[in-house]
Formats: structure tokens, sequence, C-alpha cells
């Protein structure tokens, strides 16, 4: 369910006054035949401080605090966000949660199927990286899935990626039996299980192996892997480090970083880019050795100029070939102290 219909809902069934009120905000007071409403801030004693327009953009004029997001909307939900001191994605399940609706219901299947053959057609001739970004429907799925995977700490992690046994039982890594691999369970930000990853153990990739496999399907590209476990980390630290694999958000974990998220490759989707700069936070781009920088800075100019993007280069080969900044810790302290750049936008 995206802001727009969560915003019109809100609208077509006059729910404004009844969020307000949840939110704490007081002497509502409704003006010019119900055109617009103003209020006090929950904290301030100014009964018209803020003032909301009852119209399907819901927006919101608060005269006495800042309350844009990083996008320069001023709306219900950036109003929600800030009193409830809620990320984005928070807020908008918290507002379904008040008002009945599904957080993960998808407007594109009530769509007519000629509307939806026609997008599906549009997709295919874009020749989009993110073929899954709009076709597959991020959905929780049922957590009992997890019972049918071993579940202990897998040694060869602890020895030779340095992820620590207390990381892996934090983030449920397990294993399954029947394709050998390792199991990295999905959750998205607001903590439901949303898919399973599995990684090769102990034999080279191939056409027919691939090293990652998805042994249930997510939504990939709308997917910043680790946030809702390193999202109170990442706004005290005032920065997120975006690895390409889960791999490198677990190994910083053990290390005591614990402010990474994982994009689940080296191309940035439209969703992970709002995610991110929603965390209104800088960036800082990891990505493995071998992607070229000026594959980097195309990724780092998806942002726009409302945060700073720095990322790491290994300018002075400290990496072997495709090795992961995150693989060696001390090798990722060098890097960020050292060969970190600041993306400049031309």
């Amino acid at each position: 369910m995206d802001a727009k219909c969560i915003k019109e809902f809100i609208y077509d069934n006059n729910h404004v006054e009844h969020i307000l009120i949840e939110l704490g905000m007081h002497h509502l007071r409704w003006h010019n035949n119900h055109k617009y409403i103003t209020c006090g801030m929950p904290d301030g004693d100014n009964p018209t401080s803020t003032t909301i327009y009852n119209n399907e953009n819901l927006n919101v004029v608060a005269y006495t605090r800042n309350i844009a997001d990083n996008f320069g909307a001023s709306d219900l939900i950036s109003l929600v966000c800030f009193v409830k001191k809620m990320y984005f994605s928070h807020a908008l399940k918290w507002l379904c949660n008040l008002i009945g609706l599904d957080y993960y219901h998808s407007t594109e299947e009530e769509l007519p199927e000629s509307i939806r053959w026609t997008r599906m057609l549009l997709k295919m001739q874009s020749h989009s990286d993110d073929d899954d970004e709009e076709s597959t429907t991020l959905k929780p799925i049922d957590e009992h899935i997890l019972s049918y995977y071993y579940q202990k700490p897998i040694i060869q992690w602890i020895q030779h990626e340095s992820i620590f046994a207390d990381t892996q039982v934090e983030f449920e890594i397990g294993f399954d039996l029947r394709s050998e691999r390792i199991t990295i369970p999905i959750r998205d930000e607001i903590g439901n299980l949303v898919g399973v990853k599995g990684r090769l153990y102990l034999r080279e990739p191939s056409d027919r192996l691939p090293k990652y496999l998805y042994l249930e399907q997510c939504a990939k590209s709308k997917i910043l892997y680790g946030l809702h476990k390193t999202y109170e980390f990442i706004k005290q630290d005032g920065f997120v480090v975006v690895c390409e694999s889960e791999k490198g958000v677990l190994q910083l974990w053990s290390h005591g970083y614990k402010n990474a998220v994982s994009v689940g490759g080296h191309k940035f989707s439209k969703f992970q880019v709002e995610k991110i700069t929603r965390l209104n936070v800088d960036v800082v781009v990891a990505f493995d050795k071998g992607i070229t920088e000026p594959d980097i800075l195309q990724e780092c100019a998806k942002f726009l100029d409302c945060i700073e993007v720095y990322y790491l280069m290994d300018k002075g080969d400290l990496l072997e070939e495709k090795e992961s900044p995150m693989d060696d810790f001390d090798k990722f302290q060098t890097l960020m102290e050292n060969n970190k750049y600041l993306f400049i936008r031309g």
C-alpha cells in the first residue's frame, strides 16, 4: 500500500480528525466548511500552530516545526513521522492499523486485467534491471517456514567470514539440508519475514549452482536487508553503510558496526533509493572490489542532493579481486579512514 493510496483513503473516508486525535494534537478546529483544520502540537501550547488541508494530498503547514521530509513533502504522513518519531514505513503501517487498511495490500491487484497486461508489456520493452519492482508484491510469509531449516550457527562462517555465533543467532541464520545452502531470512523494515535467501555452502558456484538462490521468493528490489535491526543505530551514528550482500551486514554487525544495510547487488532500485533517502543520514556505498568507479558514481547519482553520499574505492589495491570491503574488518577500517570519497554532483 503506497502513501498516495493511503492518503486518498484517509480523505475519502474522513479519517483526518481521528488521526490527529490519536497523534495527541489538541484544540482541533475545522474552518471554511471543513476545507482545513487547525490544531496544536502535542508538546506545544500554541492551539493553531499546525494546519492540515482536507484534500487528497493532506498537506500540512507546521508554523513552529520543520516536519518536511527529504523529498520536500509536508503532509499528514510526515506529521506522523515527526510526532511519533517513526521511520516512513512504520508511519504508513501505523496509519494502516489505525484506519483498518492492509499495509501489504497491492492496488495493482485491483486493476483490470487489460491494464495489467499493458503495464507488463511496457516493462518488458523498457528492459529494466528492476524487473520485480512493480510486478512482485512485498508480502509477509509464514514464520513457520524457518522451522524447516537447521537452526545452528555455521562454523565455517565463524572461522572464515568472521560472522560470529551471536550475530548468526540475532539474524536467524540457518541451513537447508536439501539444497545444501546457508539460509538467510529476509525481513522488511517492519520486521516481517518476506523471503529466505540461500547461499551455497562448501561448493563452488556455477551456471547450474549459483552462489545465491531464493528458497522463498521475495520482492528483492524493495528490501534494505537488516534495516529492521540496524535502523536505531543508523539514526544514532548519523550515517548508513550500504553493502552489496547480506553477508556484509552480518560481518559489520559482528565487529560492532551496526549501522549497515544491504541492497542485494550493486545497483539501487528506485524503492531502495527512496528508503535510504528517508533515513535522512549520510550514505557510504561499500561495494565489492571489481565494481568500477564510473559504475559506482552512476549509482550515487540516483540520490537527490539533500543527502551526502560517499563511496569506498580501493585505489591502492588493498582488496583481493572480487573481495568485499567487509570480508576483512581491518581493511574495511583502512578504507573508511583513507579511501572514502564524497560524491560530487556534476
